[in-house]
């Protein structure tokens, strides 16, 4: 059973012969369901839950890079499968999956590739894409406490991946197959513009490639370095939390259908 759920923006007049256009497509392909639309008085979660409830073993998101994270992060501990349906202005994550925007998606949904990925847990909020730290003013501990890394300089950034960022160059002799894996178990913590000493690190490998240094973890707690200095992280470009946190991968998490052009 197929459960379809709008975000509220696309209730613009600009969307009504887009979704027209898609539902009637997915008649064709026998793959219709019900439709919930998002507004500001309903939450996500509570109607995939609801719809989980009712039956629904496939939910899919019709909507833009927040509606997808969101929907990550709600899908966790339920045993569905996620599809998506890109539409709007910011449709990055759709491009990692494979999945292409508007109408030609509904074919990537019926053809129903799934691949299982690894999300995050950080103080209770999971994001399954990227983690980034508004400022550089953080500490880095490995397992067990033994290890940390300290960011002494204003100039340098941190974040944390599953997929490939755009933004980082892997130099020939580097094997890219070592790195941004969704499926391994591991994420990506980045270290931007190394310009300062940092202290010793223990992680199961790292690589030091340019301005970057990279280092896998499965498990890892971010700290304020400076006294009462507010460290915030932005979990898939559209929610705040404040650090300390402690991030744990989750192997293997959720079940996505996926598109041939995947970037994994």
């Amino acid at each position: 059973m197929y459960f379809y759920l709008y975000d509220s923006f696309l209730q613009e007049k600009r969307y009504i012969k887009k979704l027209a256009e898609i539902e009637g497509r997915l008649i064709d392909l026998m793959i219709q369901g019900k439709i919930i639309k998002l507004n500001i008085l309903s939450h996500i979660k509570e109607l995939i839950y609801s719809a989980v409830r009712a039956g629904a073993e496939t939910v899919v998101v019709l909507g833009d890079d927040k509606t997808i994270s969101q929907a990550i992060a709600s899908v966790v501990n339920l045993d569905i499968t996620l599809g998506i349906i890109p539409l709007g202005r910011k449709n990055s994550l759709g491009k990692l999956l494979g999945i292409p925007k508007g109408l030609k998606a509904c074919e990537i949904l019926a053809k129903r590739i799934k691949e299982r990925i690894d999300v995050a847990r950080v103080n209770g909020n999971y994001f399954a894409f990227c983690l980034k730290a508004l400022s550089p003013y953080i500490k880095i501990f490995s397992p067990d406490n033994q290890y940390c890394l300290s960011l002494l300089s204003p100039k340098m950034e941190v974040s944390v991946y599953n997929f490939k960022p755009s933004g980082v160059k892997l130099k020939a002799n580097q094997p890219m197959a070592d790195f941004f894996i969704p499926q391994d178990g591991y994420m990506e913590l980045v270290v931007k513009d190394l310009s300062c000493p940092i202290n010793k690190i223990l992680f199961k490998k790292k690589g030091e490639i340019g301005s970057y240094t990279i280092l896998p973890f499965k498990h890892i707690r971010l700290e304020p370095s400076v006294l009462k200095k507010d460290v915030r992280l932005l979990l898939d470009g559209y929610k705040i939390i404040k650090a300390p946190v402690e991030i744990d991968v989750l192997a293997g998490k959720i079940s996505v259908i996926v598109g041939r052009e995947r970037q994994f």
